[in-house]
């Protein structure tokens, strides 16, 4: 079974055995609760479902499974306070206990270099990239171990870190600087662009060999059809359609992630248009 497939029915057990084990439990718990389970369904449904299995084969549905992994779970996963529930499945005294070393008494922390926003942000770009390197695809789709323990998991992972310096969980703050928070997310957006365009309108066929569904069994593939029997033509359109979406997908999260800056800043500084007038204040006096 898909490494990821498992964990996220793991996690959906986990969380729900969390909400059942709390006294008290208002809206917000809920929707929390219920946000959790919902981003381990959709790991699930994309690792382990039967839809997971047409990405091997169609490049469109294997762009949505890559969407779903590296954005809709992480984002999910941080903004429901996923792992810090689960505190709630063990006794009080226990929890309470775990709770005060991993705050308090915690001696092992992070290295410095690997909590840096810019580097997070450099490693969810670097894992995107070249995971649509044709080389790399070919590399990677042509072997379903490769997939589920490698790729997958790189996605999973490089999200998490990423997000976690944008989306807060109850009760960690985001602490990273404004101006780095949109730093990451306006540099991946355009990469995620010109990835967008560099398969689509940059290019003039095909890029992966293994993007085809299977062909007749017993039948060598015809001419002009790629090795496992769908056109070129096909196969470019399915590569289209991919870059498509992944162009839109800048805008589902990337958004909403701006959004979110914006207000942290006018929180912080009073108003947009104050920070606009006070930096067109200080180019001005600058320039003088």
């Amino acid at each position: 079974m898909n490494p990821l497939a498992l964990t996220s029915v793991v996690g959906a057990l986990l969380s729900l055995a969390a909400l059942l084990r709390r006294r008290q439990r208002s809206v917000k718990t809920y929707a929390l609760s219920g946000l959790s389970v919902a981003s381990w369904g959709l790991l699930w449904f994309a690792t382990g479902s039967p839809f997971a299995a047409l990405g091997m084969s169609n490049l469109l549905d294997h762009m949505i499974a890559h969407v779903i992994v590296m954005f809709s779970v992480p984002m999910g996963l941080i903004a429901s306070g996923t792992l810090r529930s689960w505190a709630w499945i063990l006794p009080v005294g226990s929890r309470r206990r775990l709770m005060r070393w991993w705050y308090v008494r915690r001696r092992v922390r992070v290295p410095r270099l690997e909590a840096n926003a810019v580097v997070a942000a450099l490693i969810m770009n670097a894992v995107m990239v070249s995971a649509h390197l044709p080389a790399v695809f070919d590399a990677v789709m042509s072997r379903q171990w490769a997939m589920d323990w490698f790729l997958e998991p790189a996605f999973l992972l490089s999200g998490l870190l990423f997000f976690h310096y944008l989306i807060p969980a109850w009760p960690r703050r985001v602490h990273t600087r404004l101006r780095f928070q949109l730093v990451m997310v306006v540099v991946t957006m355009i990469e995620m662009l010109i990835v967008a365009m560099a398969m689509s309108i940059f290019s003039k066929g095909n890029w992966y060999t293994t993007m085809s569904q299977p062909a007749m069994p017993g039948m060598p593939p015809m001419p002009g059809m790629g090795a496992m029997g769908v056109s070129a033509a096909t196969a470019f359109h399915r590569q289209q359609l991919a870059a498509g979406l992944l162009w839109i997908c800048g805008d589902f999260w990337g958004v909403p992630c701006l959004v979110l800056i914006v207000r942290r800043l006018s929180k912080r500084d009073g108003s947009i248009f104050g920070v606009l007038e006070r930096q067109s204040e200080r180019f001005s006096s600058s320039g003088a």
